[in-house]
């Protein structure tokens, strides 16, 4: 998927405006990275637009974040206290990824994350 496709995607989802499409897309993206361990945000940022590269979070330890800390930690960094807003968004940016990643991509990253956030990607959770 293409950058500018990602971002017009993400607006009709959430029904954002241009700017803040992309500050939704950067603060999902920076969160979610730093959620996952290991190199999966590395995996994942080489899926996504190069445009996108830098807004994924590296922490190779992984935040144990819940979804009630994964959408506090996006809310703040997008700047957004509506915390029904937030969740919009993040399902849109996330539902958004989903798409834009291979079948073994998205289900290495949904791996990783607790129930809660998986269900903000609006695909089924792979069992394991």
């Amino acid at each position: 998927m293409e950058y500018d496709q990602m971002i017009a995607t993400v607006r009709q989802r959430a029904g954002l405006g241009e700017n803040e499409a992309v500050r939704s897309v950067q603060a999902v993206l920076s969160v979610l990275g730093e959620r996952l361990a290991g190199q999966e945000a590395d995996h994942l940022a080489a899926q996504l637009p190069d445009r996108l590269d830098t807004s994924v979070t590296r922490n190779p330890q992984g935040r144990r974040w819940d979804i009630g800390e994964f959408l506090k930690h996006v809310g703040d960094r997008e700047q957004v206290a509506n915390a029904d807003q937030v969740r919009q968004h993040a399902q849109a940016v996330l539902h958004t990824v989903a798409e834009a990643l291979d079948d073994d991509q998205r289900q290495d990253l949904l791996a990783q994350l607790p129930g809660g956030i998986t269900d903000l990607f609006g695909v089924p959770t792979p069992r394991g």
